[in-house]
């Protein structure tokens, strides 16, 4: 007689449910570094642009009318850090984003967005 080999329905059970856990906590911190991307692509953006040879605050204010049009949420325009290199323009901004998984548990993630990269 054969004996049977595979996965019990109690393992398939417990399988299952890490997958279905690992996909909830992707899905929670998928919006978080899509936000992040989008930050690190305005910054890129205005660095290269001839309106970043203008004073710091006015730099900060075109961070903020793109921030808006994408309702970008985790950073400010004051965040931002403006410094001159040369000719060009770098654009920094550190924050951390606080995202709720479930229950009492969260995940804080640290961003540094930089024209420069």
């Amino acid at each position: 007689m054969k004996r049977q080999q595979g996965v019990t329905f109690v393992g398939m059970i417990f399988i299952a449910t890490l997958i279905v856990l690992g996909a909830i906590i992707a899905l929670k911190l998928v919006p978080a570094y899509i936000e992040y991307a989008t930050v690190v692509q305005h910054l890129r953006e205005i660095a290269r642009s001839p309106e970043a040879r203008g004073s710091p605050r006015e730099i900060q204010t075109l961070f903020s009318k793109r921030a808006q049009i994408d309702d970008i949420k985790a950073i400010t325009a004051n965040d931002i850090e403006v410094t001159r290199d040369g000719d060009s323009v770098v654009l920094t901004a550190v924050y951390q984003t606080k995202v709720k998984l479930f229950g009492n548990l969260s995940a804080c993630i640290d961003f540094e967005a930089s024209s420069s990269k």
